[in-house]
């Protein structure tokens, strides 16, 4: 689907501009979609607030809008969507003079927006998203993403009313936010795959295992390796590019607003992110981003579907004198890999309520068993093999190794299992731990000279 189609399925955004010159376009909106406001507030960091905050507040002051507040987050440390900055912006909005008929504006990349969006929905008040960057998805979708009491989880609130993204702005951005939204952008290779197979997971019982959407499958999944093949350049600043992108980012929000769930733009690959996220990686003392982690959770992701669908005679071998372990080993063994973390005791208890019992595991094996042929086929026609996918990844200048962000191969196979864990959301790591060959998979990509090298 094009952009203006997908709009009109979203229920929340009633307008997106996407051009050069776009900060001009802000008063207008304004007075189109907030026509009671009494003025803005503005939420920017340091970084941003140069690269457009002060050329939004310029306009602004130009059209005669009152400014009532404007509050710079500093630049470093990186700021991190933490919940804990959503309770700050409550009461510094909450403070203002006639704050429930002003308009907030986020400009920034994607913590930023989260941030307000999460502060916005709190106080039951519509807000206008300006991004500095085609960093992530997270512009347009209904949720922010926020760690909360150490978990990281998407917090159910209203998309942006208006988005308004300057072509100009964006292409200046650093190149890392760039790279960085290619790298969510691909995951959604892994959306979709992992979606095929939950539906048929999902036939046979399985929990959180939901039959695909058409609509919101039709938004995303037929155009994206052309997305992903246009966009390459993003990362050198090209405008076509970055136009792509920004677009393709912004149409994956505009599916999950039609769907109200992430499961169309994200799945087993968003698992290792989250872990990481959680682990607050950082490499020589950088936070690593969202889109960098979730490339490498892609790549990990692919090698592990391809590895399981590898044989078109049927489901890896489980190994002699396997057995499914009990809910008590279950927690045992979750509480173990998240040993120190705040939420174990929460991820535990995710770990332990997901498991199926027998027979409707039972189910799912013949299921797959019955249907091999189709659902390998299915799979390995939407799924960009290992190798083009790292290709794809060196072109966009993306993390294509697990030790560009600070990682072993180790660390990743150990990420693998928590990931497993940690969400009640059927994907290919849940089928291979149903079907007993889980530890199979993972020996295979240890051993292996191609995968996460």
């Amino acid at each position: 689907m094009k952009l203006e189609e997908c709009l009109k399925r979203a229920d929340e955004t009633k307008e997106l501009i996407l051009k050069k010159n776009a900060l001009e376009e802000i008063p207008a909106m304004l007075d189109a979609f907030f026509p009671a406001n009494s003025g803005v507030c503005l939420v920017s960091d340091e970084h941003t607030h140069k690269a457009a905050g002060a050329r939004v507040e310029e306009i602004l002051k130009k059209a005669g809008i009152n400014i009532a507040g404007s509050h710079i987050f500093p630049g470093e440390p990186r700021l991190h969507a933490e919940y804990s900055h959503v309770t700050f912006l409550k009461d510094w909005i909450s403070s203002l003079p006639d704050w429930k008929n002003l308009v907030p504006v986020s400009v920034g990349a994607g913590t930023v927006n989260d941030l307000l969006k999460c502060t916005s929905s709190e106080l039951k008040i519509r807000y206008m998203s300006v991004p500095t960057a085609s960093s992530v998805d997270g512009f347009t979708p209904n949720g922010a993403a926020l760690l909360l009491d150490g978990f990281k989880q998407t917090v159910p609130c209203p998309a942006p009313l208006v988005v308004v993204a300057d072509i100009d702005v964006i292409a200046g951005a650093p190149a890392y936010l760039a790279s960085s939204g290619f790298g969510d952008l691909a995951s959604k290779i892994i959306a979709g795959t992992d979606w095929i197979i939950a539906e048929k997971a999902g036939s046979a019982g399985a929990m959180e295992a939901p039959a695909i959407d058409e609509i919101a499958w039709a938004m995303i999944q037929p155009g994206l390796l052309d997305a992903l093949n246009n966009s390459i350049n993003a990362s050198r600043g090209d405008g076509d590019a970055i136009k792509i992108l920004f677009e393709s980012l912004a149409i994956t929000g505009f599916a999950m607003q039609h769907y109200k769930d992430a499961r169309p733009v994200a799945g087993s690959e968003h698992l290792f992110s989250h872990v990481w996220e959680m682990e607050d990686l950082s490499f020589n003392g950088v936070p690593v981003t969202h889109g960098h982690k979730v490339a490498i959770g892609t790549l990990a992701a692919t090698a592990f579907t391809e590895l399981f669908f590898a044989d078109p005679k049927g489901p890896p071998e489980v190994p002699k004198g396997f057995t499914r372990p009990t809910k008590a080993e279950r927690k045992a063994a979750t509480e173990a890999a998240f040993k120190g973390s705040r939420a174990c005791s929460r991820l535990a208890e995710t770990a332990v309520n997901k498991m199926m019992d027998d027979k409707t595991v039972d189910a799912i094996n013949q299921t797959f068993r019955d249907s091999w042929k189709e659902m390998r086929g299915r799979i390995l026609e939407r799924l960009l093999p290992y190798s083009e996918l790292k290709r794809l990844m060196v072109r966009a200048d993306c993390p294509n190794q697990p030790e560009t962000i600070g990682l072993t191969l180790n660390d990743v196979i150990i990420t693998a299992r928590k990931a497993q864990m940690m969400r009640n959301k059927y994907t290919i790591l849940d089928l291979a731990f149903d079907m007993g060959n889980f530890e199979g998979i993972l020996a295979k990509i240890e051993a292996s000279d191609i995968y996460l090298r």
